[in-house]
């Protein structure tokens, strides 16, 4: 343990693809389980998982994984809502990674590529960064930033206490894995042009 926990943002409607992508299955595994896995795996601090409507779908699909699923009951409102619901469960953490439940290719040596940068450079914000392109996961310290958090608003997520904080910030250099995420028709046909099996899930 690390004194670093996870926080995975999994409370969106796929209103654009009409059915819930986070239980789509990518070689037989979903969307959701992949995303959550490297935060497991990299074994940092407790993994929580922020979701919505389908809260209880997505608690079923992990299943088995060492999370704690929360259920935001303000969703509708926006990311923010979901950042400010994970706050509770952050108690006693020096730092958090927040990632988004639909990007399912981030690997455990980026997490553990970012927690080593935040550890020798002092800097509070550590972002992945790909063709001058902001990603996820961001890590981000809990305590200088604990107060904003808890008053975001709207559907901008961390992206205020960011651009709020820029000299706080580090990027590292990361693949598009970071910048890929699921949310329309032709994310999918991209995964099958790159010799994934897709295939819907529970809805």
């Amino acid at each position: 343990m690390t004194g670093i926990c996870s926080v995975i943002l999994a409370a969106g409607s796929s209103r654009r693809l009409g059915f819930n992508k986070l239980t789509l299955k990518i070689d037989s595994e979903t969307v959701i389980r992949r995303s959550v896995f490297p935060f497991l795996e990299a074994d940092l601090g407790s993994v929580v998982v922020v979701a919505g409507p389908s809260a209880s779908l997505i608690a079923q699909e992990l299943d088995g994984l060492n999370t704690t699923v929360v259920y935001n009951e303000n969703h509708a409102s926006g990311m923010s809502s979901s950042v400010k619901a994970a706050l509770p469960w952050l108690r006693g953490a020096k730092a958090v990674f927040f990632h988004l439940g639909d990007k399912p290719f981030v690997k455990k040596k980026l997490l553990e590529d970012m927690v080593e940068a935040y550890r020798t450079t002092g800097k509070n914000i550590v972002i992945p960064v790909c063709k001058g392109k902001k990603g996820h996961p961001v890590l981000i310290s809990v305590a200088p930033y604990l107060d904003e958090m808890r008053g975001l608003d709207g559907d901008r997520g961390l992206r205020e206490v960011i651009e709020k904080h820029k000299e706080d910030v580090l990027c590292i250099e990361a693949d598009e894995d970071v910048l890929f995420d699921i949310d329309t028709a032709d994310d999918i046909r991209s995964l099958k042009q790159r010799g994934y099996k897709v295939e819907k899930g529970k809805s």
